[in-house]
Parts: C-alpha cells; sequence; structure tokens
C-alpha cells in the first residue's frame, strides 16, 4: 500500500469517527431536568403535532427519539398516514409540571441538541406539594411520663 492510499485511509476514518456521533443522535433530543420538581416533557414536531412526551424526574435526564418504529409516519391522531414530505424539526419541547401546571418551553430544538428544563422560557415554577396533616399532639410532656396513679381503694 502506497503513502497515499494510507494517508486517504487515516482521513477515511478520521472523518467517519467525527461524524458517526451525528448519525447516532440524528433525530434526537437529549432532555436534562435540571430543576428540583418531577417534569413531563413533551415534544412537539415543527407544525405543532404531537410526536412523545417523556416523564423525567428531578436532576435526571432522559434521551427522546423519533426512530423507534415509526419511520415516516407522525404520531397522533393521523398514525397511517405517510407524511414523510413535511418535515418534524425544529421541535418544541414543553415542559410540564406533574399537576398540569406550565413550567418551561424551548422551541426551534434541532436534532441532536440537549435540552435543559432550566434553560427553556417560561414560568419555571411548580405548586409545591400538599403537606401530609398530622394529627394535633395530645397535650403532656414526652420528655417527662407521668407516673400511672394506683386505683382507688374500695371501702
Amino acid at each position: 500500500m502506497g503513502i497515499e492510499m494510507k494517508l486517504k485511509l487515516c482521513v477515511f476514518v478520521f472523518l467517519g469517527a467525527l461524524l458517526f456521533p451525528l448519525l447516532i443522535f440524528a433525530g434526537s433530543v437529549r432532555l436534562i431536568n435540571n430543576s428540583p420538581y418531577d417534569l413531563r416533557a413533551v415534544v412537539r414536531g415543527a407544525d405543532g403535532t404531537y410526536l412523545s412526551e417523556i416523564i423525567v424526574k428531578s436532576q435526571k435526564e432522559s434521551t427522546w427519539t423519533d426512530t423507534y418504529g415509526n419511520y415516516g409516519t407522525y404520531g397522533g391522531a393521523n398514525a397511517r398516514v405517510n407524511q414523510n414530505y413535511r418535515s418534524r424539526t425544529p421541535y418544541t419541547v414543553i415542559w410540564y409540571c406533574m399537576d398540569g401546571g406550565d413550567y418551561a418551553v424551548c422551541d426551534m430544538v434541532s436534532t441532536g441538541a440537549v435540552v435543559t428544563s432550566q434553560g427553556c422560557m417560561g414560568n419555571r415554577m411548580c405548586k409545591p406539594r400538599k403537606q401530609e396533616k398530622y394529627p394535633a399532639e395530645p397535650p403532656g410532656n414526652y420528655l417527662q411520663q407521668e407516673e400511672p396513679q394506683p386505683p382507688p381503694l374500695n371501702q
């Protein structure tokens, strides 16, 4: 093998290694929930079509991809209609609180992008969970127990 052939092979391997990660993350979005709340991420297409949703726990991440078994079709109302001619990108990621309230919105999300819940525009607050109501404490001092009284004597 000549030096030219080795050089071409090295360039080919280098470019392949450089472009390989782009192929892995094609059609996917990495969702990072860096908020103190568990959130529901809804992914919509460029035309507003519902694509998917994922629940992401607080301080966790997930990767959404549109290539799991629905090649050439949209999920949603017309899932069986082949709509390859319509572009799904750029995506819109809408973050919702678990009680259904709005949290944040990121639009113009490209494939392979990383979307953080705190990096999107919006309220970025959820209602606090209702605290459990504990029964009122009975009166008395728990550190110093009262001594039991002997039963009265019958005469």
